[in-house]
């Protein structure tokens, strides 16, 4: 890459302190005094990028809160092309210059300190590819660097907007309208976007319906009522904007005495059946008494139109009317990457990490740009957020003293949350939903109930949250949400700038009338409690014992206990003469097996309980399955124990019972483990039910060679061998019939390569199941 640098030009007689000439567009080189060279440390200084929508916004400065003089700071294609144009928010002490093109570079003002300074760069129309900000940063005359560079960020070529009124909102302008999310779907009935230049405000009114008027109020609650208008009339085929004031009783606009105070109409326009206005508001105005300071105080925004107008006044807001249910800073979408050296009442803790370089992902997403740098993100299963492959996600960004929480979900989910909990469980935990609602999405607050377990939503469930951005594209769901950092939820106070919480994802199918469904499809929790404002790496909660439980389920039912069957119903007449522990080969190796299983089914029974501490909310018949299957093989030793002796009337019975309860457990519990892939926990692979169904054939084949064995064996012997012998098996465990005889029956040869290749093929299977269930959500051998 040809890297190209900025330059900065510093408070000196001898340093341009107004910016850098287009003299230097090229070299990038500041010459201070006889030729001061650069510094060849590393710089304190970073150039952060954040993609949002359309255009880059770019922020300059120091994790370590050291302040710099002077700046220069260009888009470049990695070929080191000069290419974009930067928007500068009012009041920033920046200006752009004109290398190759109108406004392609920006450079300070003054040679003032400061701490950090944002741009938006916009990239040409059309373009498409990678782009680095390169720039030269001066703490002071002596001191700068040359060279320091961003990250590169990937250009997708610019979408054109049907409405040309909706480019920028949510990153140059700030955009509210009526219906709710009709700003993200370009639809609004009624709408204002409100964009700083230099030391006023521009505010662009529109409705449609056939209005005569459109107004935007600011005021200090969600209610009309001592409130600052801007009114944009159409009156006798003429369009003109007044400021008013709104009354409280009777509740009605009235003009000012000098009802252009403050504002100036820059254009107006009445198209087919839409009324639009551009107005210019100062920053600060005295209105009745009360002082409006866009810069420095945040309002409820209210949007409202109507078709009637009265003398010196317009009519009620009879097509729309909508206000923000949170105040609002009237400023640009201003994301806060820096922050200064740490103070002891911040309300945003100082966490920030230099800039990484990160492997490229094989598909560009930027939902994950910035992870693990300037937001937090968690996401599921383990380790997606770098594979960039995430079921569910959140990522979680500091933005003044708001916290934006972007949650996304896949596989056609009816909703995804994000929740703030003391613990890895769900319970008395405060969530934010992203709700599918028809062709929209809606956010909520909600509080989780401990027990019945359950989310509900609250009695005002935008409480202390507004959603800022909202999306659906093929079977993703994404929402953008800003919440207080301080909100009181069901009596409990929420700090996010103090407080430290495990973060809770989750994401499902179902919608309820008025609260979402159970999370089947996913949940993952962090291990550890986290500030908000830390942005590295989270791990999630430990699965062990969800794992451990798998593994000994696994191990019991597809290993030992297939096995243990096998050997008590063929090889009875097999290794006769042989003896372990004083039984026979067969019982003795039956009886290891099946109390192996009974060990290792009671161990997961209790350990699946120690971890969910309550019975399975999924609506998956597995723990209806596993729990009979439990019952069923805690009897079968009791029962062995107590068997009847042999030869008694009570032990055909017993056999009955005994093969009965046996199969009932290995049955189930074979169906068991099948429903268990599609548990949300196990977070098994569907390729799991492949090996799972080449068990099912190597366990039936198998049963059907050796039984096709006894039967030849029975019709070549003068005493028929019963494969499946419910009387009275002897002494020794050894049938009576065959008390006479001192070899193996027929085929024992045969039944013994049998089973030696049954056995190698079901610990080969279960081995493949362990580890897939230890690793699980990822294969072993197979890097996702």
């Amino acid at each position: 890459m040809n890297v190209l640098f900025l330059l900065v030009l510093i408070y000196s007689t001898q340093a341009l302190p107004d910016g850098a000439p287009t003299s230097v567009c090229d070299t990038m080189t500041p010459f201070h005094g006889s030729g001061i060279p650069f510094q060849r440390s590393l710089p304190p200084y970073a150039v952060v990028t954040r993609l949002q929508n359309d255009v880059v916004q770019v922020s300059i400065g120091s994790a370590l809160g050291i302040q710099f003089q002077g700046f220069m700071v260009q888009g470049r294609t990695l070929d080191g092309d000069i290419l974009g144009t930067f928007q500068l928010p009012g009041g920033i002490p920046a200006h752009t210059i004109d290398c190759n093109r109108a406004g392609d570079t920006v450079t300070h003002n003054k040679a003032n300190k400061t701490d950090q300074l944002d741009f938006i760069w916009v990239p040409p129309a059309g373009y498409e590819g990678d782009v680095v900000f390169n720039s030269t940063i001066a703490q002071d005359y002596s001191h700068f660097w040359v060279g320091i560079t961003s990250p590169p960020v990937r250009i997708r070529r610019r979408s054109v907007s049907v409405d040309s009124f909706y480019e920028g909102c949510g990153v140059t302008k700030y955009c509210y309208g009526a219906p709710i999310d009709c700003v993200f779907n370009e639809n609004c009935k009624v709408a204002v976007a409100v964009t700083s230049v230099g030391d006023a405000f521009d505010f662009e009114l529109k409705a449609n319906g056939n209005p005569v008027w459109v107004g935007v109020g600011l005021s200090d609650d969600a209610k009309m009522g001592d409130d600052s208008v801007v009114e944009c009339v159409k009156d006798n085929g003429r369009i003109s904007a007044f400021m008013s004031w709104t009354g409280t009783n009777p509740y009605r606009a009235t003009r000012l005495d000098d009802p252009q105070q403050g504002i100036i109409l820059l254009n107006a326009s009445s198209k087919g059946d839409e009324l639009y206005c551009k107005v210019r508001r100062n920053t600060v105005t005295n209105i009745k008494g009360n002082v409006f300071d866009l810069r420095r105080n945040s309002f409820h925004v209210l949007v409202a139109s109507g078709s009637e107008l009265k003398p010196n006044s317009v009519g009620f807001h009879n097509l729309e009317f909508l206000a923000s249910p949170d105040p609002q800073v009237l400023s640009p979408n201003s994301q806060t990457l820096f922050n200064e050296n740490p103070q002891v009442d911040t309300t945003t803790p100082p966490y920030f990490s230099p800039p990484a370089t990160n492997a490229a992902s094989t598909e560009f997403d930027p939902f994950y740009e910035g992870c693990d740098y300037y937001k937090l993100c968690f996401g599921h299963p383990r380790g997606c957020e770098k594979t960039r492959n995430c079921k569910a996600v959140t990522a979680i960004t500091v933005t003044g003293d708001k916290y934006d929480f972007e949650m996304k979900a896949d596989g056609n989910a009816g909703w995804v949350g994000v929740g703030l909990s003391d613990d890895s469980k769900m319970g008395d935990d405060s969530v934010i939903e992203c709700v599918k609602d028809g062709n929209r999405l809606r956010t909520y607050m909600s509080w989780t109930n401990n027990r019945p377990y359950g989310a509900t939503r609250l009695n005002n469930p935008q409480l202390g949250i507004e959603l800022l951005n909202s999306s659906m594209i093929d079977d993703s769901i994404y929402c953008k949400v800003r919440r207080n950092v301080v909100t009181n939820v069901n009596g409990v106070i929420f700090d996010l700038a103090r407080d430290s919480y495990h973060v809770l994802v989750a994401s499902g199918s179902q919608v309820k009338q008025n609260g979402v469904g159970y999370h089947d499809l996913v949940f993952s929790a962090s291990g550890d409690k986290r500030a908000l404002s830390d942005t590295s790496e989270v791990k999630a909660a430990s699965k062990l014992l969800i794992h451990l439980h798998g593994a000994f389920m696994l191990v019991a039912w597809i290993g030992t206990t297939s096995i243990g069957v096998l050997l008590a119903r063929y090889f009875r007449q097999t290794w006769v003469g042989s003896t372990l522990m004083g039984k026979d080969i067969w019982f003795a190796w039956h009886r290891i097996f099946m109390v192996s299983t009974w060990l290792l089914t009671m161990a997961a029974f209790v350990i699946i309980f120690v971890e969910l501490k309550a019975w399975s909310l999924e609506k998956n018949p597995h723990a209806i399955l596993g729990t009979v299957t439990t019952i069923l093989c805690l009897f079968q030793p009791i029962g062995a124990y107590f068997r009847p002796h042999p030869g008694t009337t009570y032990r055909p019975l017993f056999n009955w019972a005994h093969w009965l309860a046996g199969n009932a457990a290995h049955i189930i519990g074979i169906v068991a483990i099948f429903f268990a892939v599609r548990l949300t926990k196990a977070e098994l692979p569907e390729e799991v039910d492949y090996i799972l169904v080449a068990y099912v054939i190597v366990h039936v084949v198998t049963h059907l060679i050796l039984s096709l064995l006894y039967c030849v064996s029975e019709k070549s012997s003068d005493s028929r061998v019963s494969s499946f012998p419910m009387k009275d098996l002897g002494g020794t465990g050894r049938n009576s019939l065959y008390n006479e005889r001192s070899l193996d029956a027929r085929f024992s040869s045969s039944r013994k390569v049998i089973l030696g290749l049954y056995i190698v093929i079901i610990v080969i299977l279960v081995v493949a199941l362990v580890l897939i269930t230890i690793y699980a959500p990822k294969w072993p051998f197979v890097n996702a």
